[in-house]
């Protein structure tokens, strides 16, 4: 190793290439040699034969680099010490040559793990990562498999800048061309039904981390619907009545019900961060839960529509019924409330219950998805599925549906069902979620007096709840 070092500050090529070479075979399976190469200090040498004008020398220098970082920080940092990131991008920019781009994206994403990095590489590589390869790439045809591979190391690179701080965040909403790339490839990728293609759940993961508290982070993009919820109001009031939309303004408490008028409230051409909440990003991720075989990818999809439904409010209530009436989102997401994926089923769920705030859509949800939760229910007792965070969020699902929709409840409980929150309620003394919401529900469906005529007739008694 040491006489591989000693090469790379070498006059002639072949000897360059020849200890970059030797460097990146030793590291790529063997940590120690990594630690070697540390010690004798041969990553400064490698940074610098980045700027070599030779297109084999600058591969295996770049290979081996990306070799280096893998899953080790200390490399990592003298890289970054001996301006790697900088030189990297300043290669990446200027070179022609696709396996030269392939290595050293790797070796972006390689860094983009370590958090005290990602500020340069939002500053520094970002824009060139866009330019030469994430833009390209979206944008062209007929790409080659070196060129899909650079694309997947550039999403990966950029996935994990995603997901730190609110200014890398918003500065990433901000980058011209990033979110409409990704949108556009996941868009292809679901047209040619192609849902688990190799980039697809790096551009999916990458979109969920923009996502996260955007209404507050970037409230400008919800104006449409703020205005819609003011106007609603305006208009009540001036009949004198109380609000109508599914929230008021001042109150977190659900009112009256109201239907929206979608094509008013959404950009007819969409772009950038306005991508993030338009119904063909959300049909997108729908059609990924519907045909993906990757859970990271549906669960990543799952949690968009839970960032954009999470809160209480006009915003969250008009992404709901974009959801289920625009969308038809029920019919994707009721069987995921039955799938044997343990997060992938809690994360439905919990999206379920955020669905459910809004009253409006009880009637549908009472028929779509109340019958899977309790299904969900039936299930955690009859095969002892301890997931309390689950069956919690079930309770909590069908206690909003059943209070805004006596009528339908009645057609989907009878003794039996109850029974089942009963004894979910007696399995879940060491599940304390679980306990409390079951808890709940059983008080709920008693203390309406219209369910509990209907239970008392199906030979249930206060003394059963």
């Amino acid at each position: 190793m040491k006489e591989a070092v000693e090469y790379l500050s070498h006059p002639e090529e072949a000897y360059q290439h020849c200890g970059a070479s030797y460097i990146c075979h030793k590291t790529f399976t063997d940590d120690k040699a990594k630690e070697q190469v540390l010690k004798l200090k041969g990553i400064l040498p490698l940074v610098a034969l980045l700027r070599s004008p030779s297109v084999q020398v600058n591969q295996a220098a770049s290979a081996a680099l990306r070799s280096l970082s893998f899953k080790d920080n200390g490399n990592k940092q003298e890289i970054h010490r001996c301006s790697g990131v900088t030189e990297a991008a300043t290669l990446l920019r200027d070179t022609d040559s696709a396996e030269v781009q392939k290595q050293l994206t790797g070796l972006l994403w390689n860094l983009s793990s370590l958090d005290t990095l990602k500020p340069d590489l939002l500053k520094i590589a970002l824009p060139v990562l866009m330019e030469r390869v994430i833009l390209p790439y979206t944008n062209g045809c007929d790409q080659t498999e070196t060129e899909a591979e650079a694309f997947f190391h550039a999403t990966g690179c950029v996935r994990n800048l995603s997901s730190s701080k609110q200014s890398y965040r918003q500065g990433m909403r901000k980058c011209r061309g990033l979110i409409d790339s990704l949108v556009k490839y996941i868009d292809e990728c679901v047209q040619a039904e192609k849902p688990d293609h190799k980039s697809v759940q790096n551009c999916v993961c990458t979109l969920h981390n923009l996502t996260f508290q955007l209404e507050a982070e970037a409230s400008a993009l919800f104006s449409r619907m703020a205005s819609l919820g003011q106007a609603v109001t305006r208009s009540d009031s001036q009949d004198g009545a109380g609000p109508i939309g599914c929230f008021s303004p001042q109150s977190k408490l659900p009112v009256q019900k109201q239907n929206f008028d979608f094509p008013d409230i959404e950009e007819s051409q969409p772009s950038g961060a306005a991508l993030l909440i338009h119904s063909k990003t959300l049909r997108c991720y729908l059609s990924l839960l519907n045909s993906s075989q990757q859970e990271e990818t549906q669960e990543a999809c799952c949690g968009v529509l839970q960032n954009l439904t999470t809160n209480k409010g006009i915003v969250s209530a008009v992404m709901s019924q974009v959801i289920v009436q625009k969308l038809n989102g029920l019919q994707v997401l009721g069987p995921l409330l039955q799938s044997n994926k343990v997060n992938l089923q809690r994360n439905a769920m919990a999206l379920i219950g955020n669905l459910a705030k809004n009253p409006n859509l009880h009637s549908a949800i009472a028929r779509k998805g109340l019958p899977e939760a309790l299904n969900v229910l039936s299930a955690g007792t009859k095969e002892g599925n301890e997931s309390d965070d689950t069956l919690a969020l079930a309770c909590q699902a069908a206690a909003r549906v059943i209070a805004g929709e006596p009528e339908i409840t009645k057609q989907l409980l009878n003794k039996s069902s109850c029974c089942v929150i009963i004894i979910v309620f007696s399995f879940s003394r060491y599940l304390p979620k679980s306990k409390k919401a079951t808890a709940l529900l059983l008080y709920n469906l008693w203390s309406d007096k219209e369910l509990q005529s209907f239970l008392k007739k199906q030979g249930m008694s206060k003394s059963s709840f």
